[in-house]
């Protein structure tokens, strides 16, 4: 296991991991329309997000290097599915925040700190974190995983030992929170959650893709091979798109057809299980 004295936090490194991260997930079933990226560097400007600023972002307590973080991500674009609440995903049931838009409804009074703290970092964690970590999911679709930049590391609360697992040979670090929070609290959480180096962490999630340990139902839809999280027509769903994704010759980038792959789960779903499809408003 990596140990936790030996990472250091890199911005560049960061945003360079979501976005190799977001690259993946456009080669295997999301497309180029799904993402949001900020704003390049031009004639002296350092480029990133407008709306992400120190004033902006003022009442969610998020230190400069969050908020420079934040500034320069690539965030995911969030249509809601006609007649639901469902929303891109990037794992299983997993929706990536978007400070972008968060930080505008902040500037313009759409919404209050309070909510956009519970909403990326949940309503246990929102309460205690510190500012140098922040929330990269939304989470009332989501587990709550959250970034420290102080140690370089991603941590997922309460993460299932079945993601653990699956994810290997990727291993989370190996620290012990109370060895270094003075924080009954901090600690507290901390110990809780599982966590990885920041690189890691999205080769971790990767690897699970790779193999269909996650498997794209559609956008809004990624499930899991094993039965921690339930959904309706799971066990009959999963095995049958397994099939057709290993049958367009996933995970090798090189042979696997996205577009032909895609196109024979869309007509196993409008065939079979039609309550499944995505229907977005445009």
């Amino acid at each position: 296991m990596p140990e936790l004295d030996d990472i250091e936090y890199s911005r560049d490194e960061c945003v360079k991991a979501v976005r190799d991260y977001f690259h993946f997930l456009f080669q295997m079933y999301l497309d180029e329309s799904d993402f949001l990226y900020p704003p390049a560097a031009k004639d002296g400007d350092e480029g990133g997000w407008p709306s992400i600023t120190a004033d902006n972002l003022a009442s969610v307590d998020k230190d400069e290097t969050v908020i420079d973080l934040l500034r320069h991500l690539p965030f995911v674009r969030q249509r809601s599915s006609v007649g639901g609440s469902d929303t891109v995903k990037i794992a299983p049931f997993t929706t990536f925040a978007n400070w972008e838009e968060a930080a505008a409804n902040l500037a313009n009074g759409r919404e209050d700190a309070e909510s956009v703290r519970v909403f990326t970092e949940g309503a246990t964690l929102s309460e205690i974190l510190p500012p140098h970590v922040v929330g990269l999911t939304s989470w009332t679709n989501s587990d709550v995983i959250v970034l420290d930049t102080d140690l370089g590391i991603v941590l997922w609360y309460e993460c299932p030992g079945e993601i653990v697992a699956a994810g290997r040979p990727v291993r989370p670090v190996s620290d012990d929170p109370y060895d270094y929070e003075e924080d009954e609290e901090q600690a507290e959480w901390r110990g809780d959650s599982t966590a990885w180096s920041i690189p890691d962490f999205f080769k971790m999630l990767e690897n699970q893709f790779r193999k269909l340990e996650f498997v794209p139902i559609t956008k809004t839809k990624v499930w899991v091979t094993h039965p921690y999280f339930h959904a309706k027509d799971r066990d009959a769903v999963v095995p049958q798109v397994r099939e057709i994704y290993r049958k367009h010759h996933w995970p090798d980038l090189a042979q696997y057809d996205k577009v032909s792959c895609q196109a024979e789960i869309k007509a196993l779903l409008d065939s079979s299980f039609p309550n499944l499809v995505d229907h977005f408003e445009e």
